[in-house]
């Protein structure tokens, strides 16, 4: 999505929290908001780092990425945040990404034709007029914030002790020395799984095995990205 802004758009990183980015928005540029979905809602860090953000009157794009199961209010929630910040909103989208708790679902996710749908929505999006956000899928009030009672944690034999794990956890969740992982402070992310090169963070379990086999039966069916403009 970056790319198909062009070679002057700037791409800014909010994992690790809010940066000076008000200096960076410039009159007549277009802003796009992207976030993953948590069991149907923004994810509470990512929401409060939005909220900090102030749009200008900037034209705003706001776009979501989920595993395959659904993305419920999450993609209203976002383009609420956006018009809060000052953003006009002109165009909205959910797209699908492999699950990152369950990889077998949406395995291979974004492919080739998500990809050219979201080159597409950005290049319509940048000359689309103000988006009446009562037409974007989801409900007020948004649904209750859930969580999810699995965590990575490290498998110790195959673990080269980098850290880069507990560097990259947004949230702080990995013991920097023990590289244990404090289910209190864990999103279930899955940061840590991503950026380890030894593939030694990882789910564990029966209580994983069993709820990944009903998991991956119920939302197995392929969806496509949905389109707001």
């Amino acid at each position: 999505m970056t790319e198909a802004f062009g070679d002057d758009s700037q791409l800014i990183d909010l994992t690790h929290g809010p940066c000076q980015i008000d200096s960076e928005l410039i009159d007549g540029d277009t802003a796009l908001l992207l976030s993953p979905v948590y069991a149907g809602r923004i994810p509470a860090m990512a929401a409060n780092i939005f909220r900090q953000i102030d749009g200008h009157g900037m034209k705003a794009i706001v776009a979501v990425v989920y595993g395959n199961r659904d993305y419920d209010d999450a993609l209203l929630e976002l383009a609420d945040i956006a018009r809060e910040d000052g953003f006009e909103v002109v165009a909205a989208g959910a797209f699908i990404a492999q699950h990152c708790i369950f990889p077998k679902v949406a395995n291979g996710r974004p492919d080739r034709s998500d990809i050219e749908i979201a080159e597409k929505f950005i290049k319509r999006a940048r000359e689309s007029d103000k988006l009446n956000l009562s037409t974007i899928k989801g409900k007020r009030p948004y649904k209750k914030p859930s969580t999810v009672p699995l965590h990575p944690q490290t498998v110790e034999d195959e673990c080269r002790s980098c850290g880069i794990c507990a560097r990259e956890c947004p949230t702080g969740a990995i013991d920097h020395i023990t590289l244990a992982t404090y289910s209190d402070k864990c999103i279930t992310c899955c940061r840590c799984i991503a950026v380890c090169s030894s593939r030694a963070r990882k789910f564990k379990g029966i209580m994983y095995a069993t709820v990944e086999k009903i998991f991956k039966a119920k939302n197995s069916k392929r969806r496509e990205p949905e389109l707001f403009f």
